[in-house]
């Protein structure tokens, strides 16, 4: 057990069918390749999942995600504060068949927030990599400041250019 409330793993079955519900702090320290992509890894996101079974029978998890953590502009690279505030539930398949099946049937694909996924054999899903994949998909691509204090740059003068001292060295033409 990761605490007394997020278990390590979980069969989507069975946390479906108990109604599994989990609200947890988990240090950013527990997700090694987020903290890749961060400045830091000091801080805390709070986790929550919710288990239940759909309207078609089929077990879904809910998973919450809510931080706030700091990345490098890409414009100035310096800290920009990135605030998550994600949620996004699965609704597990029996298989590749059924998947391709509802991918093809197109239902839900209005929902970003929806989607369908095999379920994995055997039915053990490991629960901080897949809190872990939602939170590095719900980073922006490009993080930016809205408004960087970029350095002004220096202007050149004639003098400086290299190739000034060759235009001094240039005659007239016809003045031979």
């Amino acid at each position: 057990m990761l605490s007394a409330d997020l278990p390590e793993s979980f069969d989507p079955n069975v946390i479906a069918r108990d109604g599994f519900t989990a609200c947890v702090d988990v240090p950013v320290s527990q997700f090694p390749r987020l903290v890749d992509l961060l400045t830091g890894s000091d801080g805390v996101v709070r986790v929550t999942l919710k288990a239940s079974m759909s309207a078609d029978q089929r077990p879904t998890t809910t998973i919450g995600l809510d931080a706030t953590l700091e990345q490098s502009c890409q414009r100035c690279l310096q800290p920009v504060t990135v605030v998550i505030d994600h949620t996004h539930t699965v609704e597990w398949v029996a298989d590749e068949a059924e998947l391709a099946r509802l991918d093809a049937s197109e239902e839900d694909l209005d929902n970003p927030d929806w989607e369908y996924l095999p379920m994995p054999v055997p039915p053990k899903v490991r629960t901080l990599e897949l809190v872990e994949d939602e939170l590095i998909l719900s980073l922006p691509i490009v993080p930016l400041h809205e408004v960087c204090a970029l350095p002004e740059a220096a202007t050149e003068q004639a003098e400086d250019h290299p190739f000034a001292a060759l235009a001094r060295l240039k005659t007239p033409k016809g003045l031979n």
